[in-house]
């Protein structure tokens, strides 16, 4: 009944309406500004269009918001991706240091150095690289050392920090150094330092090494000598751990000649590898494009999460102009006619956001530059990339095509006197659901965005696994926002509520509220925020924040076995020593190890494993399988007498503690038997017992355990672990690397306070990004708000009419926003929080902690973010008419 005197109402007072209207648009016609709508546009209704939206400043300002800020962001990463790509495409040889590149972590056998020898000296260069601890008069410093041959760079060239090169610098008895290595040792240029049993001046300032171009991931500052200086340090025969390196340049012939002869021999040599410029992966692809294929598709969400909000402001928009398109429609406008004058009008819009977004973008450039040195080479140039631009261009345009003909499809089943009584129209409603819902569209929506994503990934394998989570994601959330906007209504409905929280509740669940949407795209950026943010406070309270008191925090690399007892007169505290046997896995329960298939996430299963031996359980470990309960080891059945007959005890199946992930890698379970290789004479373990550990943190862990009696005569080097006041470890380590050369001594809390510093650094970036996101969730807010203002308005008048205060508006509004963004960012924070413990538990092996503080300045910022759009929105948006709408109702 109500609902009939309302129409009888509106169609009664049409007439008015449209005469006021019409005067409203010959008005706007014949305004004299506008100078967008006087370029842009072509007859009165186009005219008096483009003055509403440049007039009706909400609108204009959320659309160009929403959308520069998404292009913006994308924008800038796919120019730093672009620049990355040619970088390294031009720079791949000096990248990887030559065209063949021979890789080893031995001596080179003499059948490879007689064949890399017939390559002239010229263009080849022999590379050792090894850490080792630098002492001068003052201070000590863990170091990666290089030692080259004269050939070096073969290309590329290196920068020293006087301008001379290399070779007038690089001499027997004199070094460079990385800028960091200078400023750790509080030394100048020509101070001596010495490394292992050699001394050395320092002649040069290293700034830049062609095929090291990233140093943030590295434990070490760059020392560089000459080859021939390497014999004096005394190190090359005591170390286990120097990386050989041979780079061969030439023309493409006689490198596919080498290549050919090289792989030949290798044949018989495994371990070492051999790769071509090509083919090589450089630190900068590794690790570049990883970080910036994450932003990337944080960036794509965004775009994503801004079409939603673009597709809220114009359906806003459209609904705001129902009098003005009735009023074309009945002088004999066509629709069609009507529509181009909204693509033109909105195309020209997306133009300047378009503009606008490439000089917000190089202000991001400029801005966050310093904050991507960890994951770009210095002498990268970053500038905005004319193929970013053009893709740009080519993505807000169709974005804005696409919404825009989503937002107009009502007006296709429209007649004017439907309009002008401000209705929808009858006729779409009693079609069927398959004719309501646009599933052309929507199909067309998906081949677009995998056709896209596959673009941006390079990969269609990887664009369809991405499509399908987000998919899946987006579902979970919608279903889980459908579930809890039901029991709302149902609470509402069933208990014993204030009136004013029934009304707020029921106001979630309004045709065309988009509530879900909104609980969507706000419960996932928060969650995104909330995994990153917990992720970090884990890794900092493990690492950083609450380092265990007890925990050892110097290491000690290649100690030999009559070292102990000096070594600890010197440290004066508990040291626990760690024998280390270098071994290969040969088979795994028969299968080899080339052909075990392993899982992503786990290790290789062909490369050198660390074996050693031990009678008791660590203290961060704990036996959770075993042929006798809580023992490492147990006898191994004689089997049809083999064991007495085999003289040796490395020839007999010996008892072997594995650890569980190891025995996942392997694929192997109890009784299953592992066959090693130490230095060619093989051992085989038969599995007694599975080892877990509590965590992951700084104490050592092996893969491979057996008897002390099976191993104690192999050859092997140690490693020793204590704990000491952090203030006692310089003086600590200078003693030891004076009194032990060939003893590399690591300071555990500045490692620890290193991979702190990336994780904080790569988290700003992640955080910006994410932050973008939530704020696209927050426009898809507002824009669900504009959408249904009308209707907003017409209960806020009816509420007025009943005797509703204002401030009682101001309180539904914030009733209605708190309820729908609180439970969002409940949900969502309790997913990613499960999410976390999951990654930091199972993944990253950690102790799982919760960010408390973190969390509840969010919340409070989050509740601070709602309460203040409500109070703008009720005031803007609702006061503003509330009167003149009462009036009428009157």
């Amino acid at each position: 009944m109500n609902n009939k005197l309302t129409d009888n109402k509106s169609a009664t007072s049409s007439p008015t309406s449209v005469t006021e209207n019409a005067d409203t648009m010959d008005k706007e016609s014949n305004y004299s500004g506008g100078m967008i709508s006087q370029l842009f546009t072509r007859n009165l209704g186009s005219q008096a269009l483009s003055r509403s939206w440049w007039r009706r400043w909400v609108h204009p300002v959320l659309f160009l918001l929403t959308l520069t800020l998404s292009l913006a962001t994308y924008l800038t990463l796919d120019s730093i991706q672009q620049s990355v790509d040619s970088y390294i495409t031009d720079n791949q040889r000096a990248l990887v240091g030559g065209d063949l590149i021979l890789n080893s972590k031995q001596a080179f056998p003499s059948e490879i150095l007689t064949q890399v020898e017939t390559v002239a000296e010229t263009q080849v260069v022999y590379d050792y690289q090894f850490n080792a601890m630098v002492v001068n008069d003052e201070q000590t410093l863990l170091a990666r050392v290089k030692a080259v041959s004269p050939a070096y760079p073969l290309y590329g060239e290196v920068e020293l920090a006087s301008g001379l090169p290399l070779w007038e610098q690089l001499t027997v008895d004199n070094v460079v150094v990385a800028p960091e290595v200078l400023k750790s040792l509080n030394a100048d240029i020509g101070d001596r330092i010495t490394i292992g049993e050699a001394q050395f001046t320092i002649s040069d300032v290293l700034t830049k090494e062609p095929d090291r171009p990233l140093t943030a991931f590295g434990f070490g500052g760059r020392v560089m000598m000459q080859e021939d200086a390497l014999e004096a340090t005394n190190l090359l025969g005591q170390r286990s751990r120097i990386n050989y390196r041979i780079e061969l340049a030439g023309d493409s012939e006689s490198m596919a000649a080498q290549q050919t002869q090289l792989e030949q021999i290798l044949e018989g040599y495994p371990d070492i590898e051999l790769s071509d410029a090509d083919s090589a992966d450089t630190s900068v692809s590794r690790i570049s494009d990883n970080v910036l294929m994450f932003l990337k598709l944080l960036v794509i969400a965004v775009l994503l999460l801004s079409a939603v909000a673009m597709y809220g402001v114009i359906t806003a928009f459209v609904t705001k102009q129902q009098s003005n398109n009735a009023i074309r429609l009945a002088l004999g406008e066509p629709i069609g006619e009507i529509k181009v004058s909204y693509y033109r009008l909105l195309m020209t819009t997306s133009i300047i956001a378009c503009v606008a977004a490439v000089v917000l973008s190089l202000a991001l450039l400029k801005i966050g530059q310093p904050y991507l040195s960890a994951i770009l080479p210095a002498d990268i140039g970053l500038a905005i990339n004319p193929l970013s631009i053009i893709k740009t261009i080519i993505i807000a345009l169709i974005l804005t095509l696409l919404i825009t003909q989503r937002g107009l499809s009502s007006l296709d089943d429209t007649k004017p006197a439907t309009l002008l009584n401000q209705g929808t129209s009858q006729q779409s409603q009693h079609l069927p659901w398959y004719r309501r819902l646009p599933l052309l569209w929507y199909g067309l929506m998906l081949i677009g965005l995998y056709a896209f994503f596959a673009y941006e990934v390079g990969s269609l394998k990887l664009g369809a696994q991405i499509l399908l989570g987000l998919i899946g994601f987006v579902a979970i959330f919608w279903l889980l926002a459908r579930v809890w906007l039901w029991l709302l209504t149902k609470l509402a409905t069933n208990t014993n509520v204030s009136w004013m929280q029934r009304i707020a509740i029921h106001n979630l669940a309004r045709k065309g509220n988009q509530s879900a949407l909104f609980f969507v795209t706000l419960s996932l950026s928060v969650a995104v925020l909330t995994l990153i943010t917990t992720l970090n406070h884990s890794i900092n309270a493990q690492f950083i924040n609450a380092y265990p008191d007890d925990a050892p925090n110097l290491f000690l690399l290649d100690v030999q076995s009559d070292q102990h007892d000096e070594i600890n007169t010197i440290i004066g505290a508990p040291v626990s020593y760690y024998p280390v046997i270098r071994a290969r896995v040969v088979t795994a329960n028969g299968v080899p190890a080339q052909d075990i298939e392993v899982a992503d996430g786990f290790d290789d299963p062909t490369r050198v494993f660390n074996l050693s031996y031990a009678d008791t359980v660590m203290d961060t470990e704990f036996i959770t399988d075993a042929v006798v309960d809580d023992q490492l080891y147990a006898p191994i059945a004689d089997q049809d007498g083999l064991q007495s007959t085999r003289s040796s005890a490395l020839q007999q199946v010996q008892p072997l503690s594995i650890l569980d992930t190891a025995a996942g890698m392997l694929g192997v379970g109890m009784g299953d038997e592992i066959r090693f290789n130490i230095q060619g004479i093989e051992l085989t373990g038969q599995i007694t017992s599975i080892r877990s550990r509590f965590e992951r943190g700084p104490s050592p862990f092996f893969y491979f355990l057996f008897e002390p009696s099976v191993l104690s005569n192999a050859p092997q080097i140690q490693f020793a672990t204590a704990h000491v006041l952090a203030d006692e470890i310089p003086d600590l380590q200078g003693e030891l690397v004076r009194q032990f050369p060939a003893v590399t001594t690591i300071d555990g809390t500045a490692i620890a306070q290193q991979i702190q510093e990336l994780v904080v650094q790569m988290s700003r970036l992640v955080y910006v990004f994410t932050l973008l996101a939530l704020l696209t969730g927050v426009m898809v807010l507002i824009s669900s708000l504009l959408s249904t203002s009308q209707d907003r308005m017409q209960e806020s008048a009816s509420f007025r009419l009943l005797g509703m205060q204002k401030r009682d508006l101001y309180m539904l509004n914030i009733l209605e926003l708190g309820v729908l963004g609180i439970s969002a960012a409940t949900f969502a924070v309790i997913i990613a929080s499960v999410g976390a413990w999951a990654a930091i538990t199972q993944w990253f092996d950690l102790r799982y902690s919760v960010p408390w503080t973190s969390l509840g300045i969010g919340g409070v910022a989050l509740v601070a973010l709602l309460f203040g759009i409500a109070i703008i929105y009720v005031r803007l948006v609702i006061g503003r008419g509330i009167m003149a709408r009462v009036r009428a109702m009157i």
